[in-house]
């Protein structure tokens, strides 16, 4: 618990998910002026353009060149990280140790050894950590959860998740870090497929065996402003069959490589007394069919969510004006903000990414072997060690 009225942030990595951190950060207070502020005290990058251009978009106080002094700042709170995967180890792992709560994008590591370590790491401060799993805080997402709490769909029995986009289609697409390996840790996979496992573990639950596929379609592109090629050696889609701890059984497609799918994240949720359908690009819609609807009233309704729904009174309070990108995002500051405020944990704390990567490299074993793989349980016998 925090009894400060104002937390420093240092953001590391100023594209596009540092912006709207910062943007999430700025309006906070208009919806949730119970919590403590955010100042934006000071943005870091590699290059000192980059540094300054993020404090004046961002609305930092101060900028800097590298990420190592930042994060021991005494004016600094928070630590948010919004760099290339392969930075997001080092840095939280040395935040945690000087005693800074910690925001960090999905996915959490490079590999699930990784995500232990920072688990761990992130246990042993007493400080709060969380894995920025935005999609899961939309009205209509945590509508499906809360119905699913419920009883609305009994006993669950099927789970099938598509996270598809089309802008890595073209061979003329520039390479960038998220072609490489020992960069991103994988392509499709863990840029956007985690998005779609972490609904399948808050919708449905553990995750116990994985048959995986994955497919790298164009193996070389052009580095930018440049002819010269280099290797991509990261998965363009990852397709998996999954198998749940209490019995339910899924399916599972991320790619980059699907024309006209700009960002079509969906679930839909079959179970013994009902089902549930939801689609991002129509956000603000959830679709739920009861078989307790007479007969003749039976099929998927459409509801469109408002403030009878989660965060809707607080957000907008005329039904139909919807919610977007940015809206998770302030949601999701807001869980952080209070759990720091509180003391308390968040969803998405760093056990819950290391459980998301252990999927992810059961996906590339199965994937690389041609079988069934079990998924550790190591995180997820230390969640249940940890509440009990």
């Amino acid at each position: 618990m925090t009894s400060k009225s104002e937390l420093g942030v240092a953001l590391i990595g100023t594209g596009f998910m540092g912006r709207l951190h910062s943007i999430a950060y700025s309006i906070l207070p208009s919806f949730f002026p119970e919590l403590p502020g955010v100042r934006r005290r000071v943005v870091a990058d590699v290059t000192e353009s980059l540094a300054q251009r993020g404090a004046k978009q961002f609305g930092y106080d101060e900028w800097a060149v590298g990420w190592e002094k930042v994060i021991a700042r005494s004016d600094v709170d928070i630590v948010d990280i919004a760099t290339p995967n392969d930075f997001h180890r080092p840095i939280a792992e040395a935040a945690l140790q000087n005693g800074k709560h910690v925001l960090c994008e999905k996915p959490l590591a490079l590999s699930a050894l990784d995500a232990q370590h920072m688990s761990e790491c992130a246990r042993n401060s007493g400080r709060v950590h969380m894995v920025a799993f935005n999609y899961r805080k939309c009205p209509a997402v945590l509508e499906a959860k809360r119905l699913i709490d419920e009883g609305a769909l009994g006993k669950i029995f099927h789970f099938r998740a598509l996270y598809l986009q089309d802008w890595a289609v073209s061979p003329e697409t520039p390479f960038s870090w998220r072609f490489r390996a020992d960069q991103s840790g994988s392509g499709a996979l863990g840029d956007i497929g985690s998005h779609a496992l972490d609904f399948a573990l808050y919708l449905v639950g553990q995750i116990s065996s994985v048959a995986g596929f994955t497919q790298t379609f164009i193996g070389s592109r052009p580095k930018p402003g440049s002819s010269d090629m280099e290797s991509v050696d990261v998965d363009d889609c990852a397709l998996a069959l999954v198998r749940f701890e209490n019995g339910a059984v899924g399916t599972f497609e991320a790619s980059r490589f699907s024309y006209g799918r700009k960002n079509f994240l969906t679930f839909e949720i079959s179970g013994s007394k009902g089902a549930l359908a939801f689609n991002w690009e129509r956000s603000n819609e959830l679709c739920f069919y009861s078989a307790q609807d007479r007969e003749q009233l039976q099929g998927f309704r459409t509801i469109i969510t408002g403030p009878p729904h989660p965060f809707g009174e607080v957000l907008w309070p005329i039904p139909g004006l919807g919610t977007a990108f940015i809206e998770t995002q302030v949601i999701q500051m807001e869980s952080f903000i209070r759990a720091i405020s509180e003391g308390r944990p968040v969803d998405t704390d760093f056990e819950h990414g290391w459980r998301v990567q252990e999927v992810m490299d059961a996906i590339l074993t199965s994937s690389r072997l041609g079988q069934w793989t079990p998924v550790k349980s190591s995180s997820a016998a230390l969640n249940k060690k940890g509440k009990e």
